[in-house]
């Protein structure tokens, strides 16, 4: 959501909805129970797919894929160094506080 516009409807937004500018989060979401059931959702977002996988079929775009591809190679190269950066940063943690330093005392 642009700024913009979050700063035009931040008091109509519920308590329990979160929101996303520009990749962070401004408002945490509470967690809620489903609304509809778990089958209809997920049958929802199939029959959701299924019309985007037609438009794209019907466009004749035969770079798609190859893009798609790239796009989903490179989000994984992404995710590998996050997971990278994490294991890094919770070594230095465990040599600087010990084995357990992030779990917290009860």
């Amino acid at each position: 959501m642009p700024q913009e516009l979050y700063d035009q409807v931040k008091d109509e937004i519920p308590k329990h909805i979160g929101v996303y500018i520009n990749g962070v989060c401004v408002k945490n979401p509470k967690k809620q129970k489903l609304g509809v059931d778990e089958q209809v959702l997920k049958n929802s977002m199939i029959r959701s797919l299924c019309r985007d996988v037609d438009k794209q079929i019907k466009s004749g775009d035969p770079n798609y894929v190859d893009v798609s591809n790239r796009q989903i190679a490179r989000l994984n190269k992404q995710v590998k160094e996050y997971k990278e950066k994490y294991w890094d940063l919770m070594r230095i943690g465990q040599e600087k506080y010990g084995s357990r330093w992030y779990k917290e005392e009860k």
